[in-house]
């Protein structure tokens, strides 16, 4: 009974543990200070990690943070900071345009008390479900930043040497130094120098989405085009293809028609899109969609039938803005690419 106990005990260890994150201490720190900034107690810290009295971390030291209980977050940081010397929550608000009341939520800070080499979340994107093609993708992004230190001059250095060491110009040397001809620098002198860090950020793009557009309803050829004068009246196009070929939604939308009560076009599908544009498809031969249903560009909505009553078999197109028809060859690509979205 003992040992099942003992197992038991070291199962939920396992398991409290299993999701615990890893810190690595920095210089300053301490128990309380870290328990603080993960929002968890000492006592936690100290028996999932297993320290003995007299509880003493060293820098450089890997300690485990339990986050027993915690649902995880749908938002993942997506910009980082490095707090550097002398910077504050307003500097580091300021240089990112962002407010200092959002940063200390998002960080989880209860004070303005910020320590050198802290990691600031500055911007949170939501994580979106996976999809077979994900919406998003990781970039690297390139954060440079410059501040002044002072160098001692050492023994053989010249302006090059240093200017070298430090990426920067002898000419920016000279000129943040004050320094006059011939430019003599001597050991112990004290320089300024513009020091320049480059550090990368994970960045979460989104990844551009099929822009509004209308795509041809099926492949073939446009036999009738648009006219609306005195003379004729044809405000669509007939396409003409094989019989039975798939006809798919021009666009995404809403069905608000599918049926055959208008006899002028046999069976008759309507399709209600974003911007006030309906796209109207006539002489079809089998329906495949529903009234209320909604519709992706390229679904299949129907079936060509015979294109007003002739022995060509095709569909009958309209795209109207504002319920009124307007040309769909101004709307559709002059080559015909309902294959992109099969």
């Amino acid at each position: 009974m003992r040992s099942f106990i003992s197992v038991l005990a070291l199962f939920f260890i396992i398991v409290s543990t299993s999701s615990a994150l890893t810190y690595t201490v920095k210089k300053g720190d301490n128990l309380g200070k870290i328990a603080k900034k993960y929002g968890v107690s000492v006592k936690s810290l100290i028996q999932v990690n297993n320290l003995k009295k007299p509880y003493i971390i060293r820098p450089g030291q890997k300690l485990k943070i339990p986050v027993k209980g915690k649902k995880r977050s749908s938002y993942k940081c997506v910009l980082k900071h490095k707090v550097k010397k002398g910077e504050s929550l307003i500097k580091i608000a300021k240089k990112y345009r962002v407010w200092v009341k959002d940063l200390k939520k998002i960080n989880n800070l209860k004070s303005d008390r910020l320590y050198v080499g802290q990691v600031l979340c500055i911007k949170k994107g939501k994580i979106k479900k996976s999809t077979n093609k994900k919406s998003f993708y990781i970039k690297k992004k390139k954060i440079v930043t410059k501040r002044i230190i002072r160098y001692r001059v050492k023994k053989g250095d010249s302006l090059s040497k240093i200017a070298q060491k430090y990426n920067t110009t002898v000419s920016r040397l000279i000129k943040l130094n004050n320094l006059k001809k011939p430019y003599i620098i001597r050991p112990g002198q004290r320089l300024k120098v513009e020091k320049r860090e480059v550090t990368y950020v994970e960045e979460v793009v989104k990844r551009r989405t099929v822009p509004f557009g209308f795509i041809w309803p099926v492949e073939g050829k446009v036999i009738n085009r648009f006219v609306n004068n005195a003379k004729k009246r044809h405000l669509g196009i007939d396409i003409k293809t094989e019989c039975s070929s798939p006809i798919k939604a021009a666009e995404d939308g809403k069905v608000i028609f599918a049926g055959d009560s208008i006899k002028a076009y046999g069976n008759l599908i309507i399709i209600k899109h974003a911007k006030r544009f309906n796209t109207v498809y006539g002489h079809v031969g089998k329906i495949a969609v529903k009234e209320g249903q909604t519709v992706k560009k390229g679904d299949v909505i129907g079936f060509t039938g015979k294109l007003n009553n002739s022995d060509l078999c095709g569909v009958y197109f309209e795209i109207r803005k504002n319920a009124v028809p307007v040309d769909p060859l101004v709307f559709l690509s002059k080559k015909n690419d309902s294959k992109k979205l099969n």
